[in-house]
């Protein structure tokens, strides 16, 4: 019987909650020995990634992996770095050696009370001639640098401080207690059992790949979450009749459902809706344009006829003024003044006319004849 492969990797969305999960349970990296072809390559991690990010806001990377092969676990690390989601990692079981440099990658790790955390230096095999094997010596000490940048950027310490603590050319594990107080976890889950085997700790990292691979993880694939049937098509009169539908709802195993002509009867519906919609917007914009016309021509015909009040009152006062009225208020109405005007005109009218403009007492005549006393009684008639 042929051995079942697993993925080392599994995604599962949560697309109403725009949430997704991804699995990374296994050895990072590799060569399929039946096909000699490449295996669970960071390659095949960043397309599924970039869909997954398509759908979900939140990302959750649960890691269950005794590490793997460098450069492929730098590049997932930097596609998670780099994502602009919000990313949690979690230590599902084991982070040991390159896996433990992608957990690092979360904005918040999380880990099991009984997750394990193993960090150490890069491993590699060298052939060659005394000078090709101090050049790749060289490379080795530039890639053990570049792994312990993750560190470095997780608990803000040095260069220094990671090589003397984290890749000092041990395998440096972690209790979760320990891993939470040195900065590594942000929480632990408490009251779940993680799947490390329980030797870990003294296995070697080969022991570690070989054990992993011929342990099997339950990896959820399926949501769980009963489907959500809907009604029978009896208990929708009301939406049908409001619909316009000729026909009930269709119905099958899983529910009621739209079918064809009650689609393109809706779409039809909506799309007339929106029309009469717009022609109803169009219509109220027009008339409120309309409406403003008219208060501005209102507004200037009141301005322009208060204007001619102010004009009037102005005239009637100075009529008034001319005429004698005394005391005329300074918010008189027209008709006030009007009423005064009238009132000193009747006034004027029973006094000589040379009285309605004279200014002062009435000049006297120059006798032409002196020697007469016309105030003699011969000369008064009266």
């Amino acid at each position: 019987m042929a051995e079942l492969k697993l993925p080392y990797f599994n995604v599962v969305k949560n697309l109403a909650a725009r949430e997704a999960t991804i699995y990374i349970y296994g050895v990072i990296g590799g060569i399929d020995w039946d096909t000699y072809e490449e295996i669970n390559t960071a390659a095949k991690f960043a397309d599924e990634f970039k869909e997954v990010e398509k759908d979900a806001d939140v990302i959750h990377v649960r890691v269950n992996s005794p590490g793997g092969y460098v450069f492929e676990g730098l590049a997932i690390y930097n596609v998670l770095f780099a994502s602009e989601k919000y990313i949690h990692t979690y230590n599902d079981g084991i982070c040991a050696s390159m896996a433990a440099l992608i957990l690092l990658a979360g904005d918040e790790i999380h880990a099991f009370s009984n997750s394990l955390l193993m960090i150490h230096n890069s491993s590699s095999g060298f052939y060659g001639n005394k000078k090709e094997v101090e050049e790749q010596l060289q490379a080795s000490e530039k890639i053990d640098k570049a792994l312990g940048t993750a560190i470095e950027a997780r608990l803000g310490i040095t260069a220094e401080e990671v090589a003397e603590t984290y890749l000092n050319y041990k395998d440096n594990w972690f209790t979760s207690d320990e891993a939470k107080e040195s900065g590594f976890y942000d929480t632990i889950i408490q009251k779940k059992k993680a799947q490390v085997p329980s030797d870990a700790v003294n296995m070697s990292p080969k022991q570690l790949f070989e054990k992993y691979a011929a342990m099997s993880f339950t990896i959820p694939t399926k949501n769980t979450k009963p489907k959500n049937k809907m009604s029978k098509p009896n208990s929708f009169p009301n939406l049908e009749a409001t619909l316009g539908l000729k026909a009930p709802l269709a119905v099958n195993d899983n529910g009621s459902y739209l079918n064809e002509d009650q689609k393109n009867t809706i779409e039809r519906s909506l799309s007339a809706s929106a029309t009469a919609l717009k022609n109803a917007q169009d219509a109220k914009a027009t008339a409120e344009a309309a409406l403003q016309v008219e208060k501005d021509a209102h507004q200037a015909a009141l301005t322009d006829e208060s204007g001619k009040a102010t004009a009037l009152i102005t005239a009637l006062k100075a009529a008034a003024t001319l005429a004698g009225v005394e005391n005329i208020a300074d918010d008189a109405t027209a008709e006030a003044v009007q009423t005064a005007l009238t009132a000193q005109i009747e006034v004027l009218n029973k006094k000589p006319g040379a009285t309605h403009t004279a200014t002062g007492a009435p000049e006297e005549k120059p006798n032409k004849f002196p020697y007469i006393d016309f105030n003699s009684s011969i000369y008064n008639t009266k």
